[in-house]
């Protein structure tokens, strides 16, 4: 019995000293970022599929500013792809709702104070023409000073060619 409390105890030991050992990770406190981007699209290919849906893809170029106008980042996005359900007609003119996907690939992008390139998932859907569209972007990686950045917020707004699309999320690096 002594033997069997002994081992237990110094299993216990053990335990504990390689959990205080383990490095521990190394992520900064999460910040807050918000501000609105701006886009041109350009219809590169599209097709209709058998259901009466049409796919339209596209190639876009953006801009993102933060709150207080500044520049942050440049993207380029290939491929989107957009599909607008039960479309009739080109341009559509009866639109269920519309389905956005695109990765944005920022040569430059910066993030406080730090700077580099930078890859973003963004995806979102809308209703019928002029209503608005939302959705979410994701950081997928980063290069040079944003390396081990990680993000994820939403967007909305009217889109292309209203103007500015807010967004707001968090980021942190590791």
């Amino acid at each position: 019995m002594r033997k069997m409390l002994s081992a237990a105890l110094l299993m216990c030991t053990v335990a504990l000293l390689s959990t205080l050992l383990m490095p521990t990770a190394l992520a900064t406190k999460p910040t807050y970022v918000s501000g609105y981007m701006k886009y041109i699209p350009k219809i590169i290919d599209w097709r209709w599929d058998d259901e009466g849906n049409l796919h339209l893809d596209t190639t876009e170029e953006g801009w993102w500013y933060d709150d207080y106008d500044n520049l942050i980042g440049h993207s380029y996005d290939e491929p989107c792809r957009v599909v607008i359900h039960g479309a009739i007609g080109f341009p559509p003119t009866n639109w269920d709702f519309r389905w956005y996907t695109a990765i944005a690939t920022f040569e430059y992008f910066m993030v406080d104070g730090k700077s580099g390139g930078l890859v973003m998932r963004l995806h979102g859907k809308s209703g019928e023409p002029g209503s608005e569209w939302s959705g979410e972007w994701v950081i997928l990686e980063g290069t040079e000073e944003l390396e081990g950045i990680h993000g994820q917020g939403t967007w909305s707004g009217l889109g292309y060619p209203a103007g500015d699309i807010p967004y707001e999320g968090w980021i942190h690096f590791d």
